[in-house]
């Protein structure tokens, strides 16, 4: 169990080998696309006078993160599917296929959640309730967990990345991918550096 807990949190580690472009990613991904929400704040606060807390509670019954969180996803689910189009040879299919399917339940499970909470929501209720929607914030947390996870997974360099045991299951594509390798220099090589034929 541990070793498994360990090979699936292994493709963080591709953070650390280029910090830069992703914070620019999560830059551009994250904070840019709750742009509507950070309006929202800057708006009520200069207009109104309405406090930053109060500003972002009140998006948080409206649905904005849960929202957010539905979108963020789904926008990872393209450029996965993407690559197990695309790909010649497909690296890390465990991953990338563990990656789609707790996407796919945290999108229909949100959905579902989102809109019980929306349909049993009336504006009298939310104005007695004001209070933190917990499960908001998990969900708004994960979300940014799961598209994080799934930018590392696309991100992954073969090459220079250690993800330690490589004969396990979960990574033997790039064992695959290096004996491929060997193979074709080897056919290129029919001469020795005398010319004399192998």
């Amino acid at each position: 169990m541990r070793k498994i807990t360990q090979l699936l949190f292994n493709p963080f580690k591709i953070i650390s080998e280029n910090r830069g472009e992703f914070y620019i990613w999560f830059l551009f991904t994250i904070i840019t696309g709750q742009f509507g929400i950070i309006a929202n704040v800057l708006v009520r606060k200069f207009t109104n006078g309405t406090p930053i807390s109060y500003s972002i509670l009140m998006d948080s019954i409206n649905g904005s993160f849960y929202t957010f969180s539905i979108a963020l996803v789904a926008s990872l689910l393209g450029p996965i599917f993407i690559d197990f189009i695309n790909s010649k040879k497909l690296y890390f299919k465990t991953l990338k296929t563990f990656t789609i399917i707790v996407s796919i339940f945290f999108l229909f499970i949100t959905g579902i959640i989102y809109a019980a909470i929306q349909s049993t929501t009336s504006n009298a209720t939310v104005i007695k309730n004001l209070s933190i929607d917990y499960t908001q914030i998990i969900i708004y947390i994960l979300a940014i967990l799961i598209v994080s996870y799934g930018y590392c997974i696309l991100r992954l360099d073969r090459k220079k990345a250690d993800f330690g045991h490589l004969d396990d299951p979960m990574f033997n594509e790039v064992d695959d991918k290096n004996v491929e390798h060997v193979i074709a220099e080897k056919e290129k090589v029919v001469t020795d550096s005398k010319g004399v034929e192998l």
